[in-house]
């Protein structure tokens, strides 16, 4: 029932966000039994989780450093204790955040930070001679199967409510025909930023063979781009093909949006954007790219007018830095790439009252980057719907 009212305060508002992520670092492990050994496995298991987790592929794990931290696990674990699931036994570890990253970079892998795109599911069941579309509340087991898997790779995803207008909007026809049209008209009232259509035949009890399409944009894009989408297809067990698909689902999505680690040395970068009319989009900007996966930090060392430039410490590449920024709806680059004035002294910069609105803060000093900073093309800012 929370999920249901969250999900409608949500669709009041307007508008769906990126989700956040708290748990990466955690892990949940079942233990068979008790003695020593196990419970070693359970931890290497664990790291292994946080890991995929955190890099965004699966494949991470067979990285030979990777493989060989695994080997000894003690190390990353900054806390645990012991739970129970369903009646089993069960440890529970949370990994430091410093040397899964450190580790991660050593491996010279990817990186997928805690905002991460919401994916709406639409599931339809074949059983018995019949098709239904699975909607949220309904409890379907399969939803629930599901649900844990995308947990176990760090996917937030939501189910549609089947309301009047769902029902309405779309039919089984229309999601197991694969049809673009009335799945994007049925989904643009959840504003997500991934589309998973997913077929499911029961066979047996528990046998069944699944087909999906991913569908790694939003419905907009989705309509104006007609975009091809990722499509995979499992048997077995409900929990095996669930694991298969969200695996595939999840590794999809790391490649859009994870970041390779290893930044650049040379300097930072100047990033200058314009169209920052209020204090509130200069500390939403400022706090959206921090949250950025590929930097380490960003410094705002002038504003003039409505213009800011920031310079950024970047934690990836440039052209990883880059796609981040191209992926916000908030910001446009600006055709014409604009040089950054040379930094000011920190004495000599003063916040306008354009754009801070008298509101400032000892935190919000600014100051002249550390190095100098290199060219970036210049982005025009849109600021949220109020």
């Amino acid at each position: 029932m929370l999920r249901l009212t969250f999900l409608l305060m949500a669709l009041l508002a307007g508008t769906v966000q990126a989700a956040t992520v708290t748990d990466l670092y955690q892990a949940r492990i079942v233990l068979p039994d008790t003695d020593s050994q196990s419970e070693q496995n359970a931890r290497r298991d664990a790291l292994a989780q946080v890991l995929v987790k955190v890099s965004g592929q699966s494949r991470v794990v067979n990285n030979d450093v990777v493989t060989k931290a695994l080997a000894n696990s003690n190390p990353f674990v900054s806390q645990y204790g012991y739970g129970n699931l369903k009646g089993k036994r069960t440890l529970d570890l949370t990994f430091d955040r410093n040397r899964v990253r450190q580790l991660l970079t050593q491996a010279q892998a990817t990186f997928w930070g805690e905002q991460r795109p919401n994916v709406l599911v639409w599931l339809v069941e074949d059983a018995e001679s019949s098709r239904n579309i699975a909607w949220d509340q309904s409890g379907n087991p399969l939803l629930a199967g599901m649900k844990s898997e995308a947990d176990r790779r760090g996917v937030p995803t939501m189910m549609p409510i089947g309301d009047f207008e769902d029902v309405t909007a779309i039919s089984v026809p229309d999601l197991w025909g694969g049809f673009v049209g009335p799945i994007v008209q049925a989904s643009q009232r959840y504003q997500p930023e991934a589309v998973l259509v997913v077929r499911a035949r029961r066979k047996g009890p528990d046998d069944y063979v699944m087909n999906w399409q991913l569908y790694a944009e939003g419905p907009e894009k989705m309509a104006a781009t007609k975009v091809t989408p990722s499509e995979g297809q499992a048997s077995g067990t409900s929990e095996a093909t669930l694991r298969r698909m969200m695996d595939h689902v999840a590794d999809q999505l790391g490649v859009k949006y994870a970041v390779p680690l290893g930044g650049d040395e040379s300097g930072q970068l100047a990033v200058v954007v314009s169209n920052i009319r209020s204090a509130k989009d200069f500390f939403t900007l400022e706090r959206m790219m921090t949250n950025l996966s590929s930097v380490a930090g960003i410094n705002a060392y002038r504003i003039q007018g409505e213009q800011v430039e920031f310079s950024v410490k970047l934690l990836s590449t440039e052209a990883a830095f880059q796609r981040e920024l191209s992926q916000n709806s908030r910001l446009s680059e600006v055709t014409a790439p604009v040089m950054p004035a040379e930094p000011m002294d920190a004495s000599e910069v003063q916040p306008t009252e354009a754009v801070l609105d008298g509101q400032t803060d000892s935190s919000e000093t600014l100051s002249a980057p550390a190095k100098p900073v290199k060219q970036v093309s210049m982005y025009e800012w849109r600021a949220p719907q109020a």
